[in-house]
């Protein structure tokens, strides 16, 4: 009976969308014509009971995992004579010393280890009380507890070893990052200065940046074309002149080909310019969007921080053995097993959410301020309202769109691990690496394919208020219809944002520098500038993809609202849909309303009874 009432309902819904009846649960152009649908409802909502359900069940994880889990006894070491440190019969002999890393003619630290009562700090009085009967065979040293429990040398002793001994270049390297500290502090305010610039270049130089490297790409290749040319010319042998002309003609058919490409696809890349411009526009006006990425930051470093104790305590329920290391091996059972799988996709269901969170909040925030935005009014968009429709309506869509997401990056990671496993073994070959590598290929597009998919069902979700599905397959036929458009935008947004990078990086990097250089007591006490400066390019490259992701979701969100905007005007008009960005009006001019179905047809049965 329920099967058959569903059947009833859709034959319903399809003979009233036959009759022009408007499904009510589907948003009309009418509503859509001033953007984004305020009258939400909300969406996927049994996946958001699922979410919720999942949520619950990793907490339940987790309390098995605090009750049953030892860290203690993972953290615990194995001595060369297979006993643990602080259990069984060692239980008064907690802490493993190991002899000097840096002295004497030990070929491993882990066949004389041994388990001792405390480890020494003075190199006389304590030596023979910490039990290490056997301390002539190796150097004595003043010893530090590290993890609390293994003895190594001191801090103190260590770097002045690192300074004195030249030849351990490691040790000087990281003692310099930890010395040039404040120095990576101003490199992370340098690189959201330097965003900023750069967002400030590309809304003033970004056309005549393009037009520039496009003509000079095209120069390129005729100069190219005209050396191979010049080199047929003047050659005497025949086989290379032969393959100079050849060059030179692929050469000179690609430029040509290139030029005619240009001309064909001016308005589309004048299009994709004006909406890079636009994205920077909208990013100045509503400067409170560039903070988003690090409200999605700071909720995923939260997790990491209950995700990593919880992963440690499931890893260390099971039986513990030696394995030739100082670290426990642990062997687990089948629930143990499901346990760490469970917490494992966990892991990047999670951060899949928070990065479809942020990316939700940046096109919900771009599309209120496409369609606020007019000739006489800059438009506005709220972070606020934007975070309150992700939490409030589309919980379950977020949640949907990222499971997806998160299945197929769980499926990689489980590919890659068993991938290592079998080229490691005996019986590997060439056939075999090379179906490996393409599979590996395969799920790689395979991911790139459903981040493209979730990215933009999430501004359909912001403009259209649909559950996930319906957002995935209005996006996909707005791509169909528009993909010249779609993949020029893309095109300039992924150049312009790695430029971006790169360029936030070195500059960072070259800023950092200086100030390195010219600080006075900093730069005695350096011993070279080579790894501060790389660590200040780390950061700044890190904060500059950051917070430029925030303009690439930018300019993906306003390039849909304005080919929805354009679908309405041809049908419409211009007397609707009046809102948008100025820079974007000039390409609604001379847009004129679609003939209702059958109005030609009326239209000539007039001019034939006129007749």
């Amino acid at each position: 009976e329920l099967i058959e009432s569903i059947f009833r309902m859709r034959k319903s819904a399809k003979d009233e969308k036959k009759k022009g009846v408007i499904d009510p649960g589907e948003p009309t152009e009418k509503e859509l014509e001033n953007g984004p649908i305020d009258n939400r409802g909300c969406t996927d909502i049994i996946f958001c009971l699922c979410f919720v359900a999942f949520i619950a069940i990793m907490c339940y994880v987790a309390q098995q995992a605090y009750d049953k889990g030892d860290p203690f006894r993972l953290m615990a070491p194995y001595a060369s004579d297979a006993s643990q440190c602080g259990y069984g019969p060692n239980k008064n002999l907690p802490y493993l010393w190991m002899p000097n890393l840096f002295c004497g003619n030990n070929n491993s630290i882990f066949t004389s280890s041994k388990c001792v009562t405390a480890c020494p700090a003075s190199l006389d009085s304590q030596w023979s009380t910490a039990g290490i009967g056997y301390s002539q065979l190796y150097c004595q040293f003043d010893s530090t507890v590290y993890f609390d429990r293994y003895c190594f040398p001191n801090v103190s002793a260590a770097v002045l070893m690192f300074k004195s001994n030249a030849t351990d270049k490691v040790g000087q390297y990281l003692f310099d990052i930890y010395t040039a500290w404040r120095v990576l502090c101003i490199a992370a305010g340098l690189a959201v200065i330097l965003t900023m610039v750069f967002m400030v270049i590309l809304r003033c130089f970004a056309r005549l940046l393009t037009w520039l490297t496009i003509i000079a790409f095209i120069v390129l290749l005729a100069l190219i074309g005209y050396f191979f040319y010049y080199k047929y010319q003047n050659t005497a042998d025949s086989s290379d002149a032969l393959n100079y002309r050849i060059l030179s003609i692929i050469f000179f058919v690609s430029d040509a080909v290139f030029v005619l490409a240009i001309l064909c696809m001016y308005d589309d890349i004048q299009l994709a310019l004006t909406i890079v411009e636009a994205a920077a526009i909208f990013i100045f006006k509503t400067i409170f969007v560039v903070l988003t990425p690090l409200w999605g930051m700071l909720f995923t470093i939260g997790f990491i921080i209950y995700w990593i104790p919880t992963a440690i305590f499931i890893y260390s329920i099971g039986i513990f053995s030696y394995d030739g290391t100082p670290v426990p091996s642990v062997a687990w059972d089948k629930t143990t097993q499901n346990y760490w799988y469970f917490h494992l996709f966990s892991l990047f269901w999670c951060l899949a959410f928070f990065l479809a969170w942020v990316q939700f909040v940046v096109a919900a925030t771009a599309t209120q301020w496409y369609f606020t935005s007019s000739s006489d009014a800059g438009g506005s968009g709220s972070v606020s309202k934007s975070a309150y429709w992700s939490i409030r309506y589309h919980l379950g869509s977020l949640a949907f769109g990222s499971f997806i997401l998160a299945v197929v990056m769980f499926i990689r990671v489980i590919f890659e691990y068993m991938k290592e496993k079998l080229e490691e073994g005996p019986g590997k070959n060439k056939l075999t690496q090379c179906l490996l590598a393409i599979a590996s290929c395969c799920l790689a597009c395979i991911g790139q394919c459903v981040l493209f998919m979730t990215k933009n069902a999430y501004i359909q979700i912001a403009i259209r208020s649909v559950c996930f599905c319906c957002a995935a397959k209005y996006a996909f036929q707005l791509f169909l219809r528009n993909t010249d458009r779609f993949s020029l935008v893309s095109i300039f947004a992924v150049v312009f944002i790695f430029i971006g990078e790169l360029a936030i990086g070195i500059g960072v990097a070259f800023i950092s520098y200086l100030i390195m250089v010219n600080w006075d007591p900093l730069n005695k006490q350096l011993y070279s500038y080579i790894c501060p400066t790389i660590a200040c390019f780390i950061i700044g490259y890190v904060l500059g993809s950051l917070f430029l992701s925030v303009y690439d979701m930018s300019i993906s969100s306003i390039l849909q609202c304005f080919l929805v905007d354009e679908e309405i005007a041809h049908k419409n008009g211009l007397s609707q849909g009046k809102n948008r960005p100025a820079i974007l009006e000039p390409y609604f001019e001379g847009i004129r309303a679609a003939p209702e179905p059958g109005q030609d047809e009326k239209k000539q049965l007039t001019l034939m009874r006129y007749n």
